[in-house]
């Protein structure tokens, strides 16, 4: 009796245990079939976001910190540099010499450099200390902060080079978010223009439905409709798709995971643009960061000149050299010595440095003509830009009027059909012609926005510099 009673509540326990596994298998279960949360973004937070997390930017930065490190290398050259040298040696006539010291060393942003290079040592157990000044002057070829710094210069016109075309990734990153942001928010809005189409469609079914069943309405009638209700929902698939296609591409660019969920929102609304084609083209010239790195290339190409010229001279350095030193004991330096030293070492004919500075010199003017060809594609972009807006603005005024006419031409229809003074074609073709109408419309008013963005970016105004 009393196994038995045992075994019952065991038996029990053992349920209730798979129970709470159960559970808590479910639970877990649960947990992980959430949906994850929908991220909601208005096209201001879309374009912050992307100007964060985009890989493109990202991978530019890279670059960006890249190249403010070799400005640090190179700046480096003119440190102060302490090289410590040691040496020990064994050898059978128990000379065992032995010496330490360091090398310091500077080099002058002028091109000049100067040492001072102390040492200690011992020889047979002589002890030695001498101390070694110099300085190396370039007299000619390579004198001067022009050609010593070279190094320097052509590092920061490399990494200004890659400031520049991070804000232009930067400018085409908000102008692509634009883009997929105001194409998404109009395939939703198609997609809703649709909807209430086919709403209203099938409505207009069962009414047909019923007149031909009462003899109203022609077999015809009902063929008709049920077949733009198929074409509509062909279109409606179609635009479904496009959606999707366009939010992937606001994740792509946004660098949001493809699996996570998002809504947009941006205003459809707008205000015509006001602006004289002098001032914008003067904006356009003063705030360009094309113009500005164009300016900076020339400047780079007549350095590049200066420092092939430069190269035509022959080499001639001046070297000062003074020497303590002592024999007796550590840190002695009763003598001294110095020396001055004229080197040069140059080819006669020069046919490189010669053909190198002809180089140079070609590729400064042409620096110069892609600077003024620059100017002119600039004025041909404003030029662009407000005509096309100003054009975009009057199909917009067009397609309003299109709408009105449309839903005109519906309501008569309509009032024909109900009424039994005609068949529902022209209903059919009033309601095609009012969707295609609304989409144009729709189609217009989110190209002129986009407009507005791109004549700001060639106006070189859609970002601030520090952005």
């Amino acid at each position: 009796m009393g196994l038995k009673k045992n075994s019952a509540i065991m038996l029990c326990a053992l349920v209730l245990l798979l129970s709470i596994i159960s559970m808590n298998q479910i639970g877990v279960c649960n947990e992980r079939s959430k949906p994850s949360a929908t991220k909601a973004l208005t096209l201001n937070e879309a374009i912050e976001h992307a100007l964060i997390h985009n890989r493109s930017l990202q991978s530019s930065a890279l670059g960006l910190s890249s190249s403010e490190i070799s400005v640090r290398s190179q700046r480096a050259d003119f440190d102060i540099k302490i090289v410590p040298v040691a040496g020990i040696g064994y050898s059978s006539d128990d000379a065992n010499p032995w010496r330490a010291g360091a090398t310091l060393s500077k080099q002058l942003e002028i091109g000049a450099d100067i040492s001072v290079a102390p040492f200690v040592g011992e020889t047979f157990g002589e002890a030695s200390t001498d101390v070694a000044f110099a300085l190396n002057v370039p007299l000619l070829r390579g004198a001067g902060r022009e050609f010593a710094m070279d190094g320097v210069y052509s590092s920061l016109f490399a990494y200004e080079t890659e400031q520049r075309s991070y804000y232009s990734l930067q400018e085409d990153t908000v102008l692509q978010t634009v883009t997929s942001v105001y194409a998404a928010i109009r395939s939703n809005m198609q997609i809703e223009m649709i909807r209430k189409q086919l709403a209203k469609l099938k409505e207009h079914l069962a009414l047909v439905t019923i007149k031909e069943k009462s003899g109203v309405a022609s077999a015809i009638d009902l063929y008709r409709a049920e077949i733009r209700i198929k074409n509509v929902k062909d279109e409606l698939s179609s635009f479904q798709e496009q959606h999707a296609n366009n939010i992937d591409e606001v994740k792509n660019i946004l660098a949001i995971p493809q699996s996570g969920d998002i809504t947009l929102t941006a205003p459809v609304d707008y205000q015509t643009v006001a602006i004289e084609l002098a001032d914008a083209l003067q904006i356009a010239l003063d705030n360009r960061i094309e113009i500005e790195q164009s300016k900076r290339n020339v400047m780079e190409s007549r350095r590049q000149v200066t420092l092939a010229q430069n190269n035509l001279l022959p080499q001639l350095d001046l070297r000062l050299g003074y020497n303590l030193f002592g024999n007796d004991e550590f840190f002695e330096l009763p003598e001294n010595n110095w020396t001055v030293t004229l080197n040069s070492d140059t080819d006669l004919f020069r046919t490189v440095e010669k053909n190198v500075y002809q180089q140079r010199r070609i590729q400064y003017r042409q620096a110069q003509l892609d600077e003024a060809g620059l100017k002119e594609r600039i004025n041909q972009e404003v030029r662009a830009e407000i005509n096309r807006l100003e054009k975009q603005q009057q199909r917009i005024e067009i397609r309003k009027e299109q709408v009105g006419q449309t839903i005109g031409k519906l309501r008569l229809a309509e009032s024909k059909f109900r009424y039994g003074m005609a068949d529902n074609f022209d209903l059919i073709e009033a309601q095609t012609e009012l969707q295609e109408a609304q989409t144009n419309y729709l189609f217009e008013k989110i190209s002129y926005i986009i407009g507005k963005y791109r004549l700001r970016s060639v106006l070189g105004t859609l970002l601030e510099r520090g952005a």
